[in-house]
């Protein structure tokens, strides 16, 4: 395993594998354990990394545009929902299984005339 970390992960630390900080011009330190390392050992190399569009989206919370046309599609209407903001009766809404299978969907309503979003666990 030590093989490795030098090859590949040369800026984290070798006794407890957490990301190094350059600590001084000559030094790195380990944020853990305060482990040293000469940076004399890791000069000239590359850092680099690949990230997709979907990776992005899902660390940021955003829907793609496909999820967002999906939602649209799935919307239903409910005649007997008021809304909290300006009281017109009538809500859009969308059902998601986002708690454990054992309990209720949660209900996201949308008001078709101010666009205040609420949500209601069923």
């Amino acid at each position: 395993m030590k093989g490795y970390s030098r090859q590949r992960d040369f800026m984290f630390c070798e006794v407890c594998g957490t990301m190094m900080s350059i600590d001084s011009p000559g030094y790195l330190k380990c944020l853990h354990c305060i482990s040293p390392r000469r940076i004399k050992g890791i000069s000239r190399k590359k850092i680099g990394y690949t990230i997709s569009a979907e990776n992005l989206r899902r660390e940021l919370g955003i829907s793609s545009l496909d999820d967002i046309e999906e939602e649209r599609e799935l919307k239903q209407m409910d005649y007997n929902a008021k809304c909290k903001s300006c009281h017109h009766m009538g809500m859009a809404y969308v059902a998601r299984q986002i708690r454990s299978a054992d309990e209720g969907q949660t209900i996201f309503y949308t008001c078709p005339i101010c666009a205040y979003r609420q949500t209601e666990n069923s």
